[in-house]
């Protein structure tokens, strides 16, 4: 069987599915009960006004405080609607201080 850790040297024979899930130890639960092979990583969430320069705000003030981002990634439904922005920093405490 497989180790996450090798999933990501390797990513040839895997694919990488990130979900958000509300119920942690639930999702964790079935994941195990089904032999997925799996990681939890906390990230943090951030709705941003879907114009110009919202992101490069945020990122830098994570680039301010020397917090560096391993992925971002966003979406958003139309242009009149906010974007739901997912960060996973090195550094999860100190990352969420800043938007407290």
């Amino acid at each position: 069987m497989a180790s996450y850790n090798s999933i990501r040297k390797d990513s040839a024979e895997f694919a990488f599915i990130r979900i958000l899930v509300d119920q942690t130890d639930k999702a964790i639960h079935l994941l195990s009960k089904n032999d997925f092979i799996f990681d939890a990583m906390p990230v943090i969430t951030i709705e941003l006004e879907n114009k110009p320069g919202s992101l490069a705000a945020v990122v830098n003030k994570y680039g301010e405080q020397g917090i560096n981002i391993n992925y971002v990634y966003g979406t958003v439904s139309s242009p009149d609607e906010k974007c739901l922005f997912v960060f996973c920093p090195e550094d999860i405490d100190r990352a969420a201080k800043i938007f407290s």
